[in-house]
């Protein structure tokens, strides 16, 4: 069963420093990003463009 985009949990990271947890609304409310942002962060193509930095955003799933 596929969980709605709005409602898995994801864990935000800069680098290798935690951030916050939560739903994509969630992480949105606290950070200030767009829930876009956010969104496109959640993909494949995000990774391949931004590449590997020390200071990236990323967004891992913990649903899965």
């Amino acid at each position: 069963m596929k969980i709605p985009w709005h409602k898995r949990i994801y864990a935000l990271y800069k680098g290798d420093q935690f951030i916050t947890e939560g739903t994509i609304r969630e992480i949105h409310r606290e950070t200030g990003k767009s829930v876009d942002f956010l969104k496109w962060m959640t993909y494949p193509i995000y990774e391949k463009r931004c590449g590997n930095g020390p200071n990236r955003l990323r967004m891992i799933s913990l649903d899965e």
